[in-house]
């Protein structure tokens, strides 16, 4: 067996042998690359090989582009592990017990990730006395490449500057403290890598599913509604810097604005360690699941429900109630609740409701009163309340003008209020929403014009 056969069976070892790190050994395309090596080192059937050989790099290029230390990398952030388990725990002698290990492994991966299709290639040539024309099958064979540091560049992620980091390292157990440090800022797995998740319930069963490109919005476009922006903002920052917080209750017209300020404060605030949680209103009673599985995670949830609303004896009603008032789980110091709303009072109200009607018994009438009182009481358990009105003329044409001065395009201003006069008559009438639906069918327009 040459040199080289034997640096993969010690490699082969090395993979086995990750313990705190075990989670990468048990990824998809790790596997397969002990799979090569496997096969390899037993002298199987060179059609085997060939197979595992492309069955391996199909599967890398198609996760990440090619470079295999760069996946490794990826996996340290994006697969939960004991060592960020245990930081997560804030266990530090269990951290001290483990961390000899952690380093000796982080060099054995160093090791792994440096695995090249170059010296595959000339192993399997080698290893099974090839002509030269089987020698040029395999040495046509897809390379994948572990240089590509091109996917790190001028990137504004802390993520991405972090990998970089360990990338450019010559010595990855020297990364190990600010592994650590990244585990105790951001966490791993999931939370680190997505910055908004949805909570789905399929057959009584919850979980919560990252979004890959959640909507970038960001306050910056957000033009007209500045004074509820910066009181979302304060609160927010309270929130992130370990202060006292409010739930809000975001009220008010269609189209204003309401959920796209929470998805810009979610992209504008991230890199802080700020995360977002859509939680829809049915599953308002998945509640204390979500309590459990973020109460301990470094980094800080808004729960956001959208379109909030109850209809008459509606169950989520109660669930609510108890979540804004605090059960016997209180929610953590991690988590704040953003809602939105187009109802000042979130339980819709009878024209009987409204006129005391339907009973004619007075004590009923008391009861149904303090019915009435506690319906409409649900809106002030929020701490803030803020409304997006929709806006006047003047203000409309504000919005306008200012989505259009973000975007650089250039139109005569009186052509521009005269044409966004007629898209409001023609179609939703004034809203932030509107105008950005506006601005959006001139840009078309004068782009096609140009065209043209």
């Amino acid at each position: 067996m040459g040199a080289k056969e034997n640096i993969l069976k010690n490699l082969r070892m090395k993979i086995k042998s990750l313990c705190v790190f075990n989670s990468i050994k048990e990824d998809v395309v790790v596997n397969k690359l002990y799979r090569i090596m496997d096969l390899l080192d037993n002298k199987e059937d060179i059609d085997i090989i060939l197979d595992s050989y492309n069955d391996f790099t199909y599967e890398l290029i198609n996760n990440n582009g090619g470079s295999l230390k760069r996946y490794f990398i990826d996996k340290l952030i994006s697969k939960e592990n004991l060592l960020s388990k245990t930081v997560e725990e804030r266990d530090t002698d269990k951290i001290s017990y483990i961390k000899d290990v952690a380093n000796k492994e982080l060099s054995y991966i160093k090791e792994i990730s440096e695995v090249n299709s170059r010296e595959i290639k000339e192993i399997i040539i080698s290893s099974y006395n090839l002509d030269e024309t089987e020698s040029i099958i395999i040495e046509s064979l897809m390379d994948w490449n572990n240089n590509m540091e091109d996917g790190y560049k001028n990137s504004p992620s802390y993520i991405d500057k972090f990998k970089k980091s360990i990338f450019d390292s010559r010595d990855w157990n020297n990364t190990l403290d600010n592994l650590i440090d990244f585990y105790k800022k951001y966490g791993c797995g999931e939370f680190a890598t997505y910055r908004a998740f949805v909570w789905e319930n399929s057959n009584n069963v919850g979980n919560l599913k990252g979004i890959d490109k959640p909507d970038p919005v960001r306050l910056s476009e957000l033009i007209g509604y500045k004074s509820q922006q910066e009181e979302i903002i304060k609160n927010t920052l309270n929130f992130l810097k370990g202060y006292s917080a409010n739930n809000i209750l975001l009220y008010g017209d269609r189209g204003t604005g309401k959920s796209s300020t929470v998805k810009a404060i979610i992209n504008e605030y991230y890199s802080m360690g700020l995360r977002l949680v859509e939680l829809k209103k049915e599953n308002l009673r998945d509640f204390t699941k979500i309590i459990r599985l973020l109460k301990n995670k470094p980094q800080k949830f808004i729960i956001f429900i959208d379109d909030l609303v109850f209809e008459e004896n509606e169950d989520s009603y109660s669930a609510m109630k108890t979540i804004l008032d605090g059960g016997v789980e209180n929610r953590p110091d991690n988590m704040i609740i953003y809602a939105t709303t187009n109802r000042r009072h979130l339980v819709k109200e009878t024209f009987a409701d409204r006129a005391g009607l339907g009973s004619s018994n007075s004590n009923e009438e008391i009861y149904a009163n303090d019915t009435i009182q506690e319906k409409l009481s649900l809106s002030d358990r929020f701490g803030i309340t803020i409304s997006f009105m929709s806006p006047d003329q003047n203000k409309f044409f504000e919005i306008v003008e200012g989505l259009v001065k973000a975007r650089g395009i250039e139109v005569d201003r009186e052509y521009l209020f005269k044409e966004a006069k007629k898209w409001e008559l023609w179609y939703n009438g004034r809203s932030a929403r509107t105008a950005r639906q506006f601005v959006d069918w001139l840009e078309g327009e004068i782009g096609a014009g140009e065209e043209g």
